[in-house]
């Protein structure tokens, strides 16, 4: 059985159908994404698995147990940290910690908030008020309070929102320690695509209330089949028959003494340009061959293009 099962999950905000039967199960100690542009039903989902929304129809299982009956159970076991949680700027770090551990019934409190700032290395924080941290010093408090009752199943909404890279890195990376030494699950939203990749096994990709896809990072890039293959040139060749090649190719001329070919079924044809290319007696001074991205899919699913 799995930790989380959603089935047929509907909501209706007037004349807008935010989710449209959205179905998916997530196993026990998963790093599971949810992706898609805004409006695509992310928010939507997890209000309704923090029960700050009712769905209008469908059903959620969490731990075994319905959702809809056993709701104060269920989410004494669970947390959430998201970019925009609300804390109290006129406590200090620890303050605001005891105060989300209390309502937890954490044991031994104290020790538990130690773990968590050095965890997120920002044990120096421990006595400063909110109002006077940085936005990524908020963030790592966030995080520390979502994860202040060891929960089994962790909600990350945008959680990394406004880390510089370094802090980001070692943001996700004590996420991973966690998730391991505890099992949790967790569900991430993020719009940084490398992100995603990095921590999600699986991904559910939302675009206007539906689950487009439940898999993983390279096969939903595989949505978009075409590969860029890029050549340049030793300058001062001639370059007529490249500019001409044969085949049914049509490359493109990007300057610099470089050609440009989209290839939709590159398996079959980068052996045949090869072969074409070589036979202009061009000589080869670099190629690159660019695969699609998360953030290729993200942006084509947002246009409507997917």
């Amino acid at each position: 059985m799995s930790l989380l099962e959603i089935h047929d999950l509907r909501k209706r905000y007037g004349a807008v159908d935010a989710l449209k039967g959205v179905s998916l199960a997530v196993e026990r100690g998963e790093f599971f994404g949810l992706l898609g542009p805004n409006g695509a039903g992310k928010s939507t989902t997890i209000n309704i698995l923090l029960g700050l929304i009712l769905a209008d129809s469908g059903t959620i299982r969490i731990f075994g147990e319905d959702f809809a009956t056993r709701q104060t159970a269920i989410r004494r076991r669970m947390n959430v940290a998201a970019a925009f949680t609300s804390l109290s700027g006129v406590l200090t770090v620890r303050e605001n910690l005891k105060v989300y551990g209390g309502i937890y019934g954490v044991n031994n409190l104290n020790a538990k908030i130690d773990e968590l700032l050095e965890r997120f290395e920002i044990t120096d924080l421990a006595n400063r008020k909110l109002q006077y941290l940085s936005s990524g010093q908020h963030t790592r408090v966030t995080l520390c309070k979502g994860l202040i009752n060891d929960p089994e199943l962790l909600l990350l909404d945008e959680c990394t929102l406004g880390l510089d890279p370094d802090i980001a890195e070692k943001t996700r990376r004590a996420l991973q320690e966690f998730q391991r030494e505890k099992l949790t699950t967790i569900i991430f939203t993020s719009h940084n695509m490398n992100e995603v990749e990095e921590l999600c096994g699986r991904i559910a990709f939302l675009s206007k209330g539906e689950i487009l896809r439940i898999d993983t990072a390279a096969r939903i890039k595989g949505l978009i089949p075409q590969q860029i293959l890029e050549v340049r040139f030793q300058p001062g060749e001639d370059l007529e028959a490249v500019r001409h090649l044969d085949g049914g190719f049509s490359p493109q001329h990007t300057g610099d003494s470089t050609f440009r070919f989209v290839l939709d079924e590159p398996e079959t044809q980068l052996d045949a340009i090869m072969q074409r290319l070589v036979q202009t007696g061009a000589r080869i001074a670099d190629l690159q061959m660019t695969r699609p991205t998360l953030e290729d899919v993200f942006i084509k699913v947002a246009r409507g293009e997917i």
